[in-house]
């Protein structure tokens, strides 16, 4: 996901629309993931999967260019 925000952004500041589909595609590959997990397994990591996984994208790009995280 990192990746393709990069290649996104060296042409210039990356749409909304852009960045959904680069979290849209990420996240399909997290929930594919999870496709070896039985169903109620899948139903409990759920929702830490999602949190985590914007979450750990934001953290990535906005210390992408040295500033301090708040």
């Amino acid at each position: 996901m990192l990746d393709a925000y990069r290649i996104q952004a060296q042409a210039g500041p990356v749409t909304d629309k852009a960045l959904e589909e680069i979290l849209f595609r990420a996240a399909h590959e997290v929930i594919q993931s999870l496709a070896p997990y039985p169903g109620p397994q899948r139903v409990a990591l759920l929702p830490s999967v999602v949190r985590m996984l914007p979450a750990s994208f934001l953290e990535e790009v906005a210390g992408a260019d040295g500033s301090p995280l708040v």
